[in-house]
């Protein structure tokens, strides 16, 4: 409203583009004194949109090294009366001179005189150089709460803060001793000892025996700027008090603010080698896709939360990260920037994959003796054939060349069958943090997962019925980790219609099923069982860590935690849906975010039974 402009023509403005130009180099002056102390005070000529000239009283705090918070009221009207009452001044002196020629007139502009003083927004008085007060306006009567004559020759430093009262001593002292004018803040007590802010101006006048001060109120300011200093504080120790780094960041990018655990991150002490930065500098080039998405999803849902990316430290080491995102808005809701939540997940993420690793040979533990027997089975079929090339060597002296190819080919199966076997299981216990991830044929891994334990399941007469869809697209991925998942699956099914069993005296068929399928683009994936179902209160807990129904012995609790752990990283979820005591079944999703078409896996029938991997031997046993 001072200026004339709108707002968004200001801030696309500079100070410079309203200041006159026979200012600027006193301008210039001020904002040193501004950086150098962090305050500054003046009044200063303005163009306004129309070309006006008007006056603001001007003061400024020094926020940071480049931020400023400035005040600027209108006070062309005080000025005016300054004006006029400094040509007012001038005439009396002039009158003064002549006082044996017209006292009569003299007395009439000393009225004129003070009635301009009354007329004045401001407050007016003058003093002597003792510091008596010998004129005020009623202006300055109601800051001092006093009757204006009552006021008349006394000391004015009587109703100033002990506070201020060194500072306002000096400044009279210069009023009195320098012909340009003077500027101080003082505080006043006035009844009650309720303290008044004001602002004070003073020149010399009338053959520098007097002086004239100007009072403004700024208690309103300086409130003001008390609140503001306080509500900086406490935003910097909230700021300051996360266990996580915090980020200020404009919609450009560029880095306003950040905390000490920021900086700690990032790898440094100084706040200047991220403040004014881009962020993208700190995110290496395989990052940057996944900071668009987190912008972008916080732009438009005000929230993006958990994200996890690499960021560069100062020296150019990687951490891995977790990153939440919050859109922060002005008063008309339009985005002014965004509040990153960094959190270091290193040590995190190399525990979990010391939980997966484990997990996995306590699995093999589980499965040793159903590996055991899928072993022994090629072993007795080989045992068996060449059992039978023996017998048929003592019975025939002359065996036929094609019998004996025909039984070499079947021990070189089994063979290989079982090296098959062995590489698998070495490779299903290997720690494998550093592989690479690759996209892989889901219903592959299964049948991979399955002849871990088909034999188990077997020995105890329990079905496993795979319905595995044929020509899925291939997903991106670690299959040995997805092999885990499915095992910890199958053993956890396993062990509920084993205890279903035990707990009734009626027999049942013990039933686990594996289904895979494309459902609106996404892969599933459903391990169901008519076991024992999970009840309410365990069905709230059972993907925490080491929680387990099973009893001591029997388990880890760290299966289902690692599996959504495992399924996470892979853009999967879980989902369960239990019905005590009729079974539990637990759904598998692999979210796939585009639709287009992709390779697809190879063709697999159905298998029951333990049938999971083609070429079962059985039948040549028989």
């Amino acid at each position: 409203r001072i200026t004339g402009y709108s707002k968004d023509e200001l801030l696309k403005m500079s100070i410079s583009d309203l200041i006159l130009e026979k200012s600027y180099k006193e301008s210039l002056t001020h904002f040193k004194d501004l950086t150098k102390t962090g305050i500054a005070k003046t009044d200063m000529a303005f163009k306004d949109k129309s070309g006006n000239i008007r006056w603001w009283a001007i003061q400024a705090v020094k926020l940071s090294e480049k931020r400023f918070l400035g005040f600027a009221k209108d006070i062309t009207e005080r000025k005016e009366i300054e004006e006029s009452l400094r040509l007012s001044r001038i005439e009396l002196e002039m009158q003064n001179e002549e006082l044996a020629v017209a006292n009569l007139k003299g007395q009439q502009n000393q009225e004129k005189y003070s009635k301009l003083y009354d007329y004045a927004p401001s407050g007016y008085l003058s003093l002597s150089k003792d510091g008596d007060i010998t004129e005020l306006n009623f202006v300055t009567a109601e800051m001092l709460c006093k009757e204006r004559p009552r006021l008349i020759n006394n000391r004015f430093a009587l109703f100033i803060s002990e506070v201020t009262r060194p500072e306002f001593n000096l400044f009279l002292d210069k009023v009195f001793t320098s012909k340009i004018k003077q500027t101080c803040e003082v505080i006043i007590i006035t009844k009650g000892n309720l303290p008044i802010y004001v602002n004070i101006n003073g020149i010399i006048i009338q053959n520098n025996e007097f002086c004239l001060l100007t009072l403004v109120d700024i208690t309103e300011r300086k409130l003001a700027e008390l609140a503001l200093k306080i509500s900086e504080r406490k935003y910097r120790s909230m700021l300051n008090s996360s266990p996580d780094g915090i980020l200020l960041i404009n919609m450009k990018g560029i880095i306003t603010e950040v905390s000490d655990i920021g900086l700690e991150l990032i790898g440094t002490n100084s706040s200047l080698d991220l403040l004014g930065k881009h962020f993208f500098r700190f995110i290496p080039h395989k990052s940057k896709p996944i900071l668009k998405e987190i912008t972008d999803k916080t732009v438009n849902e005000g929230i993006s939360q958990n994200i996890e990316m690499e960021i560069n430290r100062k020296d150019g080491s990687l951490f891995l990260s977790e990153i939440s995102s919050t859109l922060i808005q002005d008063s008309t809701s339009s985005p002014v920037s965004f509040m990153l939540t960094i959190r270091d997940i290193s040590f995190r993420k190399q525990r979990e994959k010391k939980l997966i690793h484990a997990d996995r040979m306590a699995s093999l533990g589980e499965m040793a003796s159903g590996m055991a027997h899928e072993i022994n089975q090629p072993l007795n079929t080989m045992s068996l054939i060449m059992d039978n090339m023996l017998f048929e060597a003592a019975r025939n002296n002359d065996v036929r060349k094609d019998y004996l190819k025909k039984k070499s080919d079947k021990i070189f199966e089994n063979i290989t069958r079982i090296r098959n076997i062995i590489d698998h299981v070495r490779t299903f216990s290997q720690n494998h943090n550093d592989s690479i991830l690759t996209s892989f044929d889901i219903n592959l891994s299964i049948n991979n997962a399955t002849s871990m334990i088909s034999e188990q399941f077997k020995h105890f007469a329990i079905k496993l019925d795979l319905q595995l869809e044929d020509n899925l697209p291939l997903i991106i991925g670690n299959t040995l980790q997805f092999e885990q998942v499915v095992v910890n699956m199958l053993l956890n099914a396993k062990d509920a219609v084993l205890e279903k069993k035990d707990s009734q005296s009626v027999p049942f068929d013990m039933l686990v099923g594996i289904k895979s399928f494309l459902d609106m683009h996404n892969l599933v994936i459903e391990i169901s069982d008519n076991g024992t179902g999970i009840s309410d209160e365990d069905i709230e807990h059972i993907m925490l860590p080491f929680y387990t129904t099973k009893d001591t012995g029997k388990g880890t609790g760290l299966g289902l935690s690692i599996s959504y752990q495992i399924l996470k990283e892979m853009n999967g979820t879980i989902e369960i849906r239990t019905e005590p005591p009729n079974g539990t079944t637990f759904k598998i999703i692999i979210i796939r975010t585009t639709p287009e078409e992709l390779p697809r896996s190879s063709k697999y029938s159905s298998l029951n039974l333990g049938r999971a991997v083609p070429g079962n031997q059985d039948s040549e046993v028989k």
